[in-house]
This record gives structure tokens, C-alpha cells and sequence, in this order.
């Protein structure tokens, strides 16, 4: 209130107006010794013939801005705060951003558990059997790193580990909920940072004597500030070391702040997601839809048909072969294969984002709506799968002539990813509901992930290259060598020549004495002279890939 406001003579809780008011009764057992005062006449506005303009509607759409604010009124008890100071320390312990293994299977555990610990009850009861599906999933992932070498699947897995983590965190559910989990590992530390200075309002002491937690806290802040400032004074001047007879090991610096950043990093994402689960999100009803049919369908529809006569020309393709390629784009088979793989992945990735957006402007309650959005919408996802099935079938083409590589093999099933999202999309257009597509996108794509882990890449790969070099007498081995141990296992079956080949780029690239952070079942050691051993004979096993 403005300081020149005057007080509200009808508030009821304002005492000077009540002593004031000479309609109000006195209680029988209060004497009233104020002088009676003549009443107060009261006049109605006039009334105006200019329209009153309506109160604005609240708004529906639950935005970054207002769900931040939701996050941050939290505060956290003190059990909690220690808790994710804990994993911390176990993090600082057990994880290095270079080192992926078993340390990293720990501090992941750790967090993802000490995080559904500290989540409200309502929100394991009300997401039950998901929440248990998916940290099922999640603590898959996390055990990658202890069984597999690949550094590639183990960044991925956990990258789809956070990605279904942050889903359930924010109870994501349609368009809103996967922006918002899009958004949560962005957001998550600053929320950590906010609700962890957050304290609950204590009343004033009477007291001069200061608490013991203040005592505390300034004498660990005293001791840290000389700590650091006088470590940084006594390395840059050998006369003030000397006064402290400090001795500084330069070698330790940097595993002191690798382990310091580590120790910081677990427990800022532990809290953020402590953050996350500790309020819930709401996501009120999707307004009716109030944009014509025609204004979504045309690009829609456009759209559709491009799909149409893409998957024509593709067809003409595929049944001409590569005397039709040669004479059309001037390319072999195998470059007309390859050539458009990337495209045509980028293009099922944005017809998720079109279909998304246009399926906001279908009336689940409009017949015609409903039948216009399973046309179009309905045939550009069955055109997708198309397109998709064209992707995968020029990579398996190139494959087959040229070998299998990571990064081929890892487009393949990104392709199916998409394809199991557009499945779902269909099936989600059938049934005109989006209810459960979000829960069972994040299940499906988790354990998708978990069996693409399954299946060793590496070994894959390895093993791929060495049928095709068995058949057709061709073997890139310096790439072969550059593969993980998890494809140690096929290394056998190479001639004598070629395995030293082998082993001579495995042991120039992969360090033996590694810490025991990153140990993984997944090991190989090769030769003790095999960094030593390359000739001529290795440069003509390496093939144009």
C-alpha cells in the first residue's frame, strides 16, 4: 500500500475503524466510554453508462517464468541439504568428467536415488507403476559405463538417462510438459542455487549470545578464505611460502580442482533435481482450439504432398538401381546412398516438431477436425516412416560396400527412434488422445537405448568388418584398432599380420594406467611391443572408408 493511502474503512480487521463505528454493538462485559457520534452517511457511486471492463482471464498455459517461481519458494530441510552434500563428496570421490566407469556408475546411482528419496510421497503414488519403469531404465543406463568401453555409448546413455529423468521429474505430459522437461537440466542448478540459501523465516532472538551455528559458519568462512588466498599467495612468492614453510606440489592443483568441480557438479544437480520433484507440476486442460481447420491443413497438406512425390522419385530409384542413378544424378549407387542419409534423418526429426505443432490446433471435439488431422496428419506420419525406411535402407547400402562404422550404426538407430516416436503419434491420432503418449514415448525410447547398450556397438562393428574382410578381402585396420574394448573379442579372429596392425593403433590410442574411476569389465591389453610394431603392411590394410 502507498505510504499516502489512506486505511479502508470497511476492512473488518482494522481496529480504529471499529472503535470508530457506531453501528457496531459493544459486548456486553466492555464498557464503552467513546462519545456517540452522529452516523456516517454513505452515497452509492452514480451509475456510468460506459462498459466495465472485464477482469482478464487467468492464464492456462503454465509458462518458464511462473513454473520457476513455483521451484524456487521451496525450502529445504536440513536432512535434504546434507543429503545431496553427501553425494557431493561421493562424486568428489568417485567421478571425473574424463573418467567413465564404475565412478561414474556409483555418483549416478547415488544421485538418481538420494533424489526419489527425498520426493514427496504423493508424487511416487501418483506416478506409480511409471516412476518405477523408468528409474528401472535410468539405472540400466547408469550401469553402461561398468560393462562397456565405447566412451560414445556411455556419453549417450546417459544422456538419455537425463532426458527420461527430467520427464518424470516434471511429470511431463504433452507439448508443455516436453518443453518443460526440455528445459529442467538448464534450469535445475539455478534452482539448486536458489532454494539451497532458501531458509524458513525464525523468530528474532532475545538473546545477545551468538548461536552456535553462526559461530560455525563464520570460522569455517574465515578458515577457507586464508586457505585459498594464502595456497594462491604461498605458490606465487616462494618469501611468503617461506614464512608458513609451505610447500606446494604443483602436480596436486589440478587433481584438487578436477575434484572440487566434480564434488560441486553432483551436488548442484542432485539439489536441482530435488528441486524438481518437491513441488509437482500442473498442466491445467488444453483449451478448446479456436483457429479454422483450413489454417493449419494447407501446410499440412502441402507438406504432405512434397512427402508424396519425394517417396515416388525414391521409388524410381530403388527399382531402377544404379544404372538409373548413374544416368539421373551422375553418382554410383553407394555416394546416391549416403549422400542424403543426414538429410533425410534431420527430416523425420522436424516432422515430430510439425506434427506436435499442428496437432495443438486439432477440436478433439470437432468431426471434421478429427477427420482432417488423421488424413494429413495421420499420412505425413505414415510418410515419415516412409522417408525413414528410404534412410535406412541407403545407409545399409553403403554399409555394405564401404563397412560399418559408429557413426553409421548410431544414425541407424537414431532413425528408429524417430520411427518409434511417429508410431506413437499415429497411434495417439487413432485414439485422439495424448494422455499416455508422453509416459510411453519416455519408457520406450529409455529401454530402446538400454538394448542398443545391449548389443555392444563395438563389437558389432568389429565383428561386421571382419566378415566383410573374410568375403570381399577389404579391412580398414587402423580404424579397427581405434575401437573400444568391447570389441577386443573379435580381434581373434584376424591373421597374425593384421591383428599386430591392430593392436598397434589400440595400444598408441587407449592409456593402460588409468584410475580406478574408470575401470569397466570391458578390458583388453594388447602385446607388450605392440606401440612399437608398424610397417608398410599396415598402410595397405587401410581402405578408403
Amino acid at each position: 500500500m502507498p505510504e499516502n493511502s489512506e486505511p479502508d474503512s470497511s476492512t473488518p480487521g482494522n481496529s480504529s475503524t471499529d472503535a470508530s463505528d457506531p453501528t457496531s454493538t459493544p459486548r456486553p462485559d466492555e464498557p464503552s466510554d467513546a462519545a456517540p457520534t452522529s452516523p456516517t452517511l454513505t452515497t452509492d457511486p452514480p451509475p456510468s453508462d460506459s462498459p466495465t471492463r472485464a477482469a482478464p482471464p487467468p492464464r492456462r498455459t503454465p509458462h518458464v517464468a511462473w513454473w520457476v517461481s513455483r521451484h524456487t519458494d521451496v525450502v529445504f530441510p536440513r536432512s535434504t541439504l546434507l543429503s545431496a552434500l553427501a553425494v557431493g563428496v561421493l562424486g568428489a570421490l568417485c567421478w571425473r568428467p574424463a573418467d567413465l566407469g564404475i565412478g561414474l556408475t556409483i555418483t549416478g546411482i547415488a544421485a538418481v536415488a538420494t533424489v526419489m528419496w527425498s520426493a514427496p510421497d504423493d508424487f511416487r503414488r501418483r506416478l506409480s507403476p511409471y516412476w518405477i519403469a523408468v528409474m528401472v531404465g535410468v539405472v540400466a543406463l547408469l550401469l553402461v559405463p561398468t560393462f562397456r568401453a565405447a566412451g560414445w555409448v556411455t556419453v549417450f546413455c546417459l544422456f538419455a538417462a537425463v532426458v527420461a529423468s527430467a520427464a518424470l521429474f516434471v511429470e511431463a505430459r504433452g507439448i508443455r510438459g516436453l518443453w518443460l522437461a526440455s528445459l529442467s537440466p538448464f534450469l535445475a542448478p539455478f534452482l539448486a542455487a536458489v532454494t539451497a540459501v532458501r531458509r524458513p523465516p525464525r523468530v528474532a532472538r532475545t538473546g545477545t549470545r551468538p548461536s552456535i551455528t553462526l559461530i560455525a559458519v563464520v570460522a569455517t568462512t574465515t578458515i577457507v578464505l586464508l586457505v585459498v588466498f594464502g595456497a594462491l599467495f604461498a605458490s606465487a612468492d616462494a618469501t611468503f611460502g617461506s614464512l608458513f614453510k609451505i610447500q606446494i606440489s604443483t602436480d596436486a592443483g589440478p587433481t584438487i580442482a578436477a575434484a572440487l568441480f566434480s564434488g560441486i557438479f553432483v551436488a548442484v544437480v542432485t539439489l536441482g533435481g530435488i528441486a524438481l520433484v518437491s513441488q509437482g507440476t500442473d498442466y491445467p486442460d488444453r483449451p478448446r482450439p479456436t483457429t479454422p481447420i483450413w489454417a493449419w491443413a494447407t501446410p499440412v497438406g502441402a507438406l504432405f504432398a512434397m512427402f508424396l512425390l519425394f517417396l515416388g522419385v525414391q521409388a524410381t530409384a530403388w527399382f531402377g538401381g544404379d544404372d538409373f542413378v548413374r544416368r539421373t544424378a551422375d553418382l554410383t549407387y553407394s555416394q546416391y546412398a549416403v549422400q542424403g542419409f543426414w538429410q533425410l534423418l534431420i527430416v523425420g526429426v522436424l516432422v515430430i516438431g510439425v506434427t506436435v505443432s499442428a496437432w495443438h490446433f486439432v477440436d478433439a471435439d470437432d468431426a471434421r477436425s478429427r477427420r482432417a488431422a488423421r488424413i494429413l496428419l495421420g499420412g505425413l506420419c505414415i510418410a515419415t516412416l516412409a522417408v525413414g525406411a528410404s534412410a535406412i535402407h541407403r545407409m545399409t547400402g553403403y554399409i555394405h560396400s564401404y563397412g560399418m562404422t559408429e557413426e553409421r550404426i548410431f544414425g541407424i538407430f537414431v532413425e528408429l527412434l524417430v520411427g518409434i516416436v511417429i508410431v506413437g503419434f499415429l497411434i495417439a491420432g487413432a485414439r485422439m488422445s495424448t494422455v499416455w503418449l508422453t509416459k510411453s514415448i519416455v519408457v520406450a525410447g529409455l529401454f530402446a537405448t538400454v538394448g542398443f547398450a545391449a548389443i555392444n556397438p563395438d563389437q558389432r562393428i568389429a565383428s561386421y568388418n571382419i566378415d566383410r574382410f573374410e568375403t570381399a578381402g577389404k579391412l580398414d585396420t587402423f580404424y579397427l584398432g581405434g575401437l573400444s574394448a568391447d570389441a577386443s573379442g573379435e580381434f581373434d579372429r584376424l591373421p597374425a599380420d593384421l591383428r599386430a596392425c591392430v593392436d598397434w593403433r589400440f595400444a598408441r590410442d587407449h592409456d593402460a594406467a588409468r584410475s580406478w574411476r574408470a575401470f569397466t569389465f570391458s578390458r583388453y591389453t594388447p602385446p607388450a611391443q605392440a606401440d612399437r610394431w608398424y610397417d608398410e603392411h599396415c598402410v595397405r590394410h587401410v581402405t578408403h572408408r
